[in-house]
């Protein structure tokens, strides 16, 4: 018994953290609310997402241009540059 509550348990988390990953909804979310200036998600197209450890890249255009974006893994503190 004990090890099917150890693997129902294993397969919760799993679930909770893919649901905590950095979507491309997500990602165009957030590039919208860091860049501002009334642009909505869906006019942000996001590419080249590099997602690491503890860290999450990304380029992304929107309107007013093309901005380089990072963040942390759960996308908290997020940073878009305009290049």
């Amino acid at each position: 018994m004990n090890s099917k509550l150890r693997v129902a348990a294993s397969a919760a988390l799993v679930c909770i953290l893919a649901a905590c990953a950095s979507t491309g909804e997500n990602l165009q979310r957030e590039t919208a609310r860091s860049i501002g200036g009334n642009v909505s998600p869906d006019q942000v197209t996001v590419s080249d997402v590099d997602r690491g450890v503890t860290n999450v890249k990304w380029k992304a255009t929107a309107p007013g241009g093309k901005y380089e974006c990072s963040a942390d893994d759960m996308i908290r503190r997020v940073l878009c540059t305009k290049k």
